[in-house]
C-alpha cells in the first residue's frame, strides 16, 4: 500500500499596498465585505488588522476620517447658514443633529448621556424605611395567590 503525498499548501503573498487597502476598507465597511472585495480570506484580513504596524495605520485612518468629517461639517454648516431661508426648521434640526452625532462618533466622543438619581437621597432615614415598607407591601399585593 502506497501513501499519498501530503499536499503542499502555498502561502500567498500580498503586497503591502493591498494589505493596507483591505484593512482601510474593513475599517470603513466590515471585515467580511472588505475580504470579499479584495478576494482574500477573512482570517487573513483579521490577522493583518492585529498587526501593530497596520494598527497604527488604522488609527491614523480613523483620525483622518474624524478630522475630515469635522471639516466637512463646518463647511456644511456654513452652507446651511448661507441658505437658511430655504430650509424648514425641522429639517435644519435633524441635519444639525446628524452632523453633530457623526462628528462626535468619529472623534470617539460620547453621542448620548445617561444620568441617574436616587429618589431617596433627599429623604430622612425614617422616611426611607417607610418608603421601603410601602414598596414591600405593594410588591406583596402584586404576587399571585
Amino acid at each position: 500500500m502506497t501513501e499519498k503525498p501530503t499536499p503542499i499548501t502555498k502561502h500567498r503573498r500580498y503586497p503591502r499596498r493591498q494589505k493596507v487597502t483591505a484593512v482601510i476598507a474593513a475599517e470603513m465597511t466590515s471585515v467580511a465585505a472588505a475580504a470579499e472585495q479584495a478576494g482574500i480570506p477573512e482570517s487573513t484580513l483579521r490577522y493583518w488588522m492585529d498587526d501593530p504596524e497596520i494598527a497604527e495605520l488604522r488609527a491614523k485612518t480613523r483620525e483622518d476620517r474624524a478630522e475630515a468629517a469635522s471639516t466637512l461639517a463646518t463647511v456644511v454648516l456654513g452652507e446651511i447658514k448661507r441658505r437658511l431661508p430655504e430650509f424648514e426648521p425641522r429639517d435644519l434640526s435633524i441635519l444639525y443633529g446628524v452632523l453633530t452625532d457623526k462628528g462626535q462618533l468619529l472623534a470617539g466622543e460620547a453621542t448620548s448621556r445617561s444620568e441617574t438619581k436616587a429618589l431617596s437621597d433627599a429623604l430622612e432615614d425614617h422616611e426611607k424605611l417607610q418608603l421601603r415598607d410601602a414598596i414591600d407591601d405593594w410588591l406583596k399585593q402584586r404576587e399571585p395567590a
